[in-house]
């Protein structure tokens, strides 16, 4: 994996990061950040090396979610990073199913420290040979990388691939042609397998599959995998049929639900 090197190039890259690791969080601050974004990457660029928060990632600029790290990870998710400070705590265990290059998995690898645990689960296995990277130069020592797929079964689907500049955007819904074969397997087993015995917290974005790992996850009646929170991504684009099961299943399982922006939710157990 290319990372950055070339000293002018380098050299730009520092003039913008001091720009846009400063911008606060307020409306219209992650337009600038987007409008350096593209700026930035008039030409072909390499993976960049940084500091991202308090823990280095290997980031692609030209990417979606990677970039936005890049430049502004300050304004990224960021009311849902301030639950996982409020409620993650050491030793805790904590699940990032879809956790695409590994932000959400590194933030909570710091909170959990060195007597806990993450289980980053990925499907993809080009994000998911990144997200080991990323697990590498940051040093964190207690996230375990599940690169496996989630469903109501265990059976191999079909991914497909999001070609126009969002590898988070990979769905076993897509339409795409680029596809790739993937094996999944249930929620339940896969927490298992990693010998997880209860579940403190967890993050959820699976593009769509979240209503069908979670309805076979509650079925398998393993109470104690329940997390005592859920932050997942409820996306309207699946449907709308689909949002309103997501939010009744929580609710029929015992989760008291609190919108926390446009499409997540932070669903806590009673």
């Amino acid at each position: 994996m290319a990372t950055q090197t070339n000293p002018s190039v380098e050299s730009e890259l520092k003039f913008w990061l001091s720009i846009t690791r400063r911008l606060p969080r307020v409306k219209g601050a992650g337009r600038i950040g987007h409008t350096v974004k593209r700026l930035y990457n008039r030409r072909k660029r390499q993976d960049a090396t940084v500091d991202v928060l308090d823990f280095k990632m290997v980031l692609d600029p030209s990417e979606n979610i990677e970039g936005q790290l890049l430049f502004c990870p300050q304004l990224y998710d960021w009311v849902e990073i301030e639950c996982l400070r409020k409620r993650l705590k050491p030793g805790n265990t904590f699940l990032d199913a879809g956790a695409n290059v590994g932000f959400y998995s590194l933030i909570a690898a710091q909170l959990v420290g060195d007597a806990g645990t993450v289980i980053a689960v990925e499907a993809d296995p080009n994000n998911g040979a990144r997200l080991a990277t990323n697990i590498k130069v940051s040093g964190a020592k207690n996230v375990r990388l599940a690169n496996v797929g989630l469903s109501d079964k265990t059976e191999v689907l079909e991914l497909g691939l999001n070609t126009t500049g969002n590898r988070s955007g990979h769905s076993f819904l897509s339409d795409s042609t680029a596809k790739v074969k993937v094996q999944c397997k249930t929620l339940t087993d896969v927490l298992l397998s990693e010998g997880v015995q209860k579940l403190d917290g967890a993050k959820m974005d699976i593009e769509g599959f979240e209503f069908k790992v979670l309805q076979r996850f509650f079925a398998d009646g393993n109470s104690k995998l329940w997390p005592g929170f859920l932050i997942i991504e409820v996306n309207p684009s699946f449907g709308e049929k689909n949002t309103r099961d997501i939010l009744s299943l929580l609710k029929q399982n015992g989760y008291a639900l609190d919108n926390l922006s446009e499409l997540n939710y932070l669903a806590v157990r009673k």
